[in-house]
């Protein structure tokens, strides 16, 4: 049995299903208030028992549709930095051009040939 009272879910399985969304989010897509979401995750409720099994194939389904898509799954947002940090160059400021810089016309083989 995967949780012992039938009339309750797992609130640790509903909060792995529940990492990385706003509690806004998530009480929209349970259609249920932020408030009694919150109470879900925080312990002071108990979880329904449909609750979790509703985020775990919600999860199964969009696994599947992004196999058959051939997408890559998307990471947690959860400001992990993922790859090598690449630091940019700091740019110069702008040179003003000066009247004793040298011009490429003046060493133009062509024209002097001319």
């Amino acid at each position: 049995m995967r949780f012992p009272n039938l009339r309750y879910g797992n609130p640790t399985e509903f909060a792995h299903y529940a990492m990385g969304m706003p509690v806004a989010d998530l009480a929209r897509t349970l259609r249920r208030d932020e408030r009694t979401v919150r109470d879900w995750l925080s312990g002071k409720q108990r979880v329904p028992w449909w609750v979790p099994e509703y985020m775990r194939l919600r999860q199964m389904e969009q696994a599947d549709i992004r196999r058959q898509m051939n997408m890559a799954a998307l990471g947690p947002r959860l400001g992990i930095v993922r790859g090598d940090v690449i630091e940019l160059a700091v740019r110069r400021p702008k040179k003003e051009p000066q009247i004793t810089d040298l011009r490429l016309d003046d060493f133009d083989q062509a024209r002097i040939a001319l």
